[in-house]
């Protein structure tokens, strides 16, 4: 999922909510119901969506907290499909830098399509196919020590149970489908939910919200910069910034196609 603009822009709290109440009558009733019909149809689109070919590269993850820059990360990256029709895996190890104890240093992405992401920790490229999986909370770490969560790779926000398409508007100077995420498992400290903005065109995402449980914004989601490789468009650059934390991670990707 993928877009084609690199420019910045202005975070803008999201402050406001949409309440219905009681008496609103059907009316409003049909509209959450058509919103929530369409969030289903709008997710299961971008769930389909995958790479038509393996990459190989690497990813530079730079930290900046309360005191200053952290030291920099950089780690493996690899795109490549378990067999002729399995699922397409992202792959990520950290090979450079300082971690804190017990932070996830290697972890891979399952995407099948039409189906949500999974997710398996401690991996080698050696032992993917047998990795024990999983969905859910477990996806709510972080990876080094990064503001970037295991969920962020792999928009676990897609996987929740309610959906909805709030509405179409235009962000950044591009049409886009807002999307409200909501889960009703929230993890201890997690996000219970996502707002994101993503392209009508590309079904790239633009920008998005990650809210706590009690409705305040946790993260900003930022990307900022792709390029075009392998004929694919690929996402170069990606900044999250946690409010609450007062802290930002940076990720840039270095890739190339790697022959078949």
């Amino acid at each position: 999922m993928m877009s084609l603009v690199s420019f910045d822009f202005q975070i803008r709290a999201v402050l406001g909510a949409c309440l219905i109440s009681a008496g609103a009558g059907l009316a409003a009733e049909a509209s959450l119901a058509e919103q929530q019909l369409q969030g289903r149809v709008f997710v299961q689109k971008l769930l389909q969506l995958g790479p038509r070919q393996p990459y190989v590269g690497d990813a530079t993850l730079r930290r900046v907290g309360p005191k200053g820059a952290e030291p920099v990360l950089r780690a493996n990256f690899q795109i490549l499909r378990l067999g002729d029709a399995g699922p397409w895996v992202n792959f990520y190890k950290i090979e450079w830098g300082a971690v804190p104890t017990n932070a996830v240093t290697s972890f891979a992405v399952f995407r099948q399509a039409g189906k949500p992401a999974e997710y398996a920790s401690g991996v080698t490229l050696e032992n993917l196919a047998a990795a024990p999986r999983f969905q859910g909370a477990r996806t709510m770490q972080s990876f080094g020590g990064s503001d970037f969560w295991l969920a962020d790779f792999g928009f676990e926000f897609l996987a929740w149970e309610e959906q909805r398409k709030l509405k179409e508007e235009m962000c950044r100077s591009q049409m886009c489908v807002v999307l409200e995420s909501q889960t009703t498992k929230p993890a201890p400290g997690g996000y219970t939910r996502v707002e994101s903005w993503i392209d009508k065109e590309t079904n790239g995402l633009i920008q998005a919200y990650a809210y706590d449980a009690k409705g305040d914004i946790m993260k900003v989601f930022k990307p900022k910069s792709f390029r075009k490789v392998g004929g694919e468009w690929q996402l170069q650059e990606m900044e999250i910034r946690n409010v609450q934390a007062r802290t930002q991670t940076v990720i840039t990707f270095n890739l190339t196609a790697k022959p078949q």
